[in-house]
């Protein structure tokens, strides 16, 4: 069949403008308020800054203020520093292959400045000046700088009407503010956007300190240091949540080399692959790994926005970090002893540069000189927390049952009354909770970062809105936070799951006939009890199944049945005996 050909117009190739080419290379580093906020907090921390404070109106996209302690800028310093490709930290080609600061590139001010208004005041020396778009001028500044912007995109709006809104937008920049605190605990930083209530965080003295003040305060019981290794230029520290509190997805899987949040899915791997055979099937370990190595063995210049690295030899740091996190689950939660197994690692790096260059990490040894598990939030990471505040309630005579073991993962085995009792250890673990909570009320955790729910439509916010009350008495705060979308600024203390685990449990516990409140306590329970898959040390388990066997509804929230039973007599009669 005949087609017509297309007739294109001859178009000459041209130059661009000078200001069309810089928004363009602009939107590559600055696609959103959190990118502004990404960069300048680089720079506050490269600057040597002890303290950061960050202050955004509409979700960044109207003003973002971001100030610092650092060591400043001179008037020369600022006359420059919003110019293409100006920089501080590198000065020659070489200075790419041994870089110790989270900037390099020169780009984040000329950029930020190509798409908003900025005022920038700095001092060093004893001398402040203000930049702003009539100049330098002196100013009164006592320390460090402060970087204020308006109108983000506001010459730019091919881009901003990408932007979500301000209430999706601020919390990107609340993620990014904790990001980068959970990599440098010596800082301390304060976020706030609008009129809302700060996020402050103060100076921490190690990892572990800063983790927990800035993850959701009712995670922290299942949290703990879990291993830490080094090596000549290489140390690594993982940050993970115990098997009693699993993930849907990967999400909550986090990657920082040289205090850089950056996304390596060969690392999240690695780290799943060490916590193999831990988990249930379908579900993720919480985990925050922190890399640090040596700088010629890494490359961050390979991504606009540095969220992507390559290394010199990817295949031991995997090895590295996976043997690392499978010791840790393997002894630490298994014997409980607090330490691991020796383990032969093949050697990642040798420290200089020259030495890398001339002795290729693929075919190096890796020596490991320490190898420490570090103590959890409890004193038994084997015991899902929750668990073990039950079992240390019990006081009661000697049971009137022989606990024989767990099976499956999933039961355990106790001799009574000349019978045989198969209990499954989540449905018991569930209905105990579950009384509890009814009993007695469950403690709300205020959340730092609130979970955001998203409505499909007006039937669902409705839905929210008008059990809003009765989702508070069963400790479920919501608010609205703009068109379809709400979010959750405290939950129960023990209630376990991710913003889309949060979004079904409301919704379907909304629509379920009956006691809203009743609905809510027991996926709340469900949450918290041990799951399918936990190891039990052998006194918490007994102490969950003398429990469960006293309990005077033996079923679970949900109907299921908390234990079945093989009597002597159905036992011989199945291997045919008398």
């Amino acid at each position: 069949m005949p087609t017509d050909s297309v007739s294109r117009p001859y178009r000459a190739v041209r130059e661009l403008p000078a200001e069309v080419a810089r928004k363009i290379a602009a939107g590559e580093v600055i696609d959103r308020p959190a990118a502004v906020i990404r960069e300048l907090l680089d720079n506050a921390i490269d600057s040597g800054a002890t303290r950061i404070e960050v202050e955004i109106d509409s979700g960044g996209i109207e003003r973002i203020r971001v100030r610092d302690n650092g060591c400043g800028m001179t008037k020369e310093d600022l006359a420059l520093c919003t110019k293409t490709h100006t920089t501080s930290k590198i000065f020659r080609e070489d200075d790419l292959l041994t870089l110790s600061t989270l900037g390099f590139r020169g780009e984040a001010l000329s950029s930020i400045h190509a798409v908003s208004t900025v005022e920038m005041r700095s001092a060093r020396d004893g001398a402040a000046w203000k930049l702003d778009d009539r100049g330098i001028s002196p100013d009164r500044l006592p320390e460090g700088t402060i970087v204020e912007l308006r109108g983000l995109f506001a010459n730019f709006p091919a881009r901003r009407q990408f932007l979500k809104s301000p209430a999706s937008e601020a919390a990107l920049c609340r993620q990014v503010v904790i990001e980068k605190a959970l990599a440098w605990p010596g800082i301390s930083f304060r976020y706030t956007s609008g009129s809302s209530s700060p996020l402050v965080l103060p100076e921490a003295p190690d990892l572990r300190t800063r983790v927990l003040a800035a993850l959701n305060p009712g995670e922290r019981e299942c949290f703990f240091h879990a291993v830490e290794t080094s090596a000549e230029g290489f140390s690594a520290a993982v940050i993970a949540g115990t098997p009693d509190c699993p993930r849907a997805n990967r999400k909550n899987l986090m990657v920082f080399v040289n205090g850089r949040r950056i996304q390596e899915y060969s690392l999240v791997q690695a780290m799943e692959y060490g916590a193999q055979g831990y988990f249930p099937n379908g579900t993720h370990p919480f985990a925050i790994l922190f890399v640090t190595m040596d700088p010629s063995l890494v490359d961050f210049n390979i991504h606009p926005a540095k969220k992507e690295v390559r290394f010199r030899d990817a295949g031991s740091v995997h090895h590295a970090v996976s043997s690392m996190m499978r010791n840790f689950y393997r002894n630490g939660l298994l014997t409980g002893t607090g330490k691991p197994e020796p383990d032969s690692y093949q050697e990642l790096f040798r420290h200089t540069p020259e030495a890398a260059a001339q002795n290729p990490p693929s075919a190096a040894r890796f020596t490991r000189d320490s190898f420490a598990v570090y103590d959890g939030l409890t004193r038994d990471p084997g015991y899902p927390s929750a668990l073990a505040e039950a079992a240390a309630r019990v006081q009661s005579p000697p049971p009137s049952f022989r606990y024989l073991g767990q099976v499956l993962g999933t039961f355990l085995l106790v001799e009574k009354d000349d019978s045989l009792y198969l209990i499954d250890q989540h449905a018991a673990h569930e209905r105990i909770l579950y009384n509890e909570l009814k009993d007695r009320g469950e403690t709300v955790q205020e959340l730092l970062v609130p979970y955001r729910i998203e409505t499909g439509s007006a039937q669902e916010n409705a839905v929210l809105d008008r059990n809003r009350e009765a989702l508070g008495k069963a400790g479920f705060v919501i608010e609205e936070a703009g068109e379809s979308m709400w979010q959750a600024t405290a939950v129960p203390a023990r209630w376990r799951g991710t913003e889309a685990d949060l979004r079904r449990d409301l919704l379907d516990a909304c629509r379920e006939p009956g006691d809203l409140v009743n609905h809510l306590l027991a996926r709340t329970a469900c949450r918290a009890a041990c799951k399918d898959g936990n190891l039990l040390d052998p006194g918490t388990a007994r102490d969950l199944a003398e429990r469960a066997l006293a309990l005077p509804e033996p079923v679970c929230p949900h109907g299921r049945p908390v234990w079945t039973v093989i009597s002597r007599q159905e036992l011989f009669s199945r291997v045919k005996r008398t």
